[in-house]
């Protein structure tokens, strides 16, 4: 596979809007670990609303996992992760030195598959395409993390008490700066879904088809793949 093969995915616009956002509260320590410089893109099926508040959480929740997963700490993890998140979905995050090894750029693709509202909150079953995340090597080699396999992961939430508060999830940035997760809760996560018939539905909903996509993991390049712009991606605090 080569970058030129990549395309930009079908929903949505190609550049996130900036419309303002109203956070509540907001973090101007928070930056994205250095290690990471890749960027994610969503997508859904029909009917699901990715800018709606408990996609909006899904997303934070997502993103932040696999944030925290590569740069080795749960402080990677976007403001109010730490505090939302059931402390036994917590992972192991490996030895802090050998974050010199681990250094990713490229695009990882994002797509929610099924919204299922439960009595307390919702279960989502989320598409996590990896294929374009490229890991640089200290020789300059570019290895790709994941491959044609898509993994079908689903996460439950629990909604708050009140209604949730109204404020713009889109915009240009590639992180929020406040928290949006607010008093919602993740109580469950499980990476490898149970219903195997969503990693049948879950292999044609990346914006590159099969074929296109590492038939290998980890395979060495001279290049990276495209670091695509976010979307929708998140607004800019300074704009409110």
């Amino acid at each position: 596979m080569i970058a030129a093969m990549l395309v930009v995915p079908a929903c949505g616009s190609d550049t996130a809007s900036e419309a303002p956002a109203s956070p509540v509260v907001a973090s101007a320590l928070y930056s994205v670990p250095d290690n990471t410089d890749y960027n994610y893109r969503w997508s859904a099926d029909p009917g699901i609303d990715l800018l709606s508040p408990e996609v909006t959480v899904i997303r934070a929740y997502m993103e932040s996992y696999y944030l925290t997963v590569r740069a080795l700490t749960p402080a990677a993890g976007y403001p109010g992760f730490s505090e939302a998140v059931d402390e036994r979905l917590l992972t192991d995050y490996g030895n802090p030195d050998q974050l010199e090894k681990r250094h990713f750029v490229g695009t990882q693709y994002q797509h929610l598959l099924w919204m299922t509202p439960t009595e307390h909150g919702w279960f989502a079953t989320v598409c996590s395409g990896d294929y374009s995340v490229m890991r640089e090597a200290p020789d300059g080699q570019f290895f790709n993390v994941g491959s044609t396999n898509i993994t079908a992961e689903t996460v439950e939430i629990t909604a708050p008490d009140s209604s949730p508060i109204s404020q713009s999830s889109e915009g240009p940035e590639r992180a929020p700066v406040a928290d949006v997760f607010g008093d919602w809760k993740v109580v469950d996560h499980v990476y490898s879904a149970r219903n195997q018939a969503a990693f049948l539905e879950c292999r044609n909903r990346m914006p590159d088809e099969a074929s296109h996509r590492p038939a290998k993991w980890n395979l060495p390049h001279d290049t990276p793949y495209p670091t695509l712009a976010p979307y929708p991606g998140w607004p800019r605090y300074d704009e409110n």
